[in-house]
């Protein structure tokens, strides 16, 4: 019988679906996150599924760089979420964040 770390539910939200792939890639790289922390009430409601709080690097974003449409949870990372407002990200299909490099970057 297989044993998981983390019990999936059947169905997942956007939230749910992020913080479950979120957690994995975090273990995998050994980075702590406060998955209890609630997200700071200015972030955008669009962002806030990929919103987490990371110990050393305060709060980030889960999410690309990348310009292909279709990203592995090693090509996402966690950024600054400073990097990602006001305006420079974007969705990504059903869960995905896309950051752009702010202009004149």
């Amino acid at each position: 019988m297989e044993t998981r770390r983390h019990a999936v539910p059947e169905t997942h939200t956007r939230e749910t679906f992020t913080r479950h792939v979120a957690r994995k890639e975090a273990e995998r790289r050994g980075i702590t996150v406060d998955w209890n922390a609630a997200v700071p009430e200015d972030v955008p409601a669009e962002l806030r599924h990929a919103v987490f709080r990371v110990l050393d690097r305060g709060w980030c974003v889960w999410g690309t760089t990348s310009a292909d449409e279709i990203v592995t949870p090693a090509e996402r990372d966690f950024y600054p979420l400073e990097a990602a407002l006001p305006d420079r990200w974007s969705p990504v299909g059903w869960n995905g964040v896309r950051l752009h490099p702010a202009a004149g970057a």
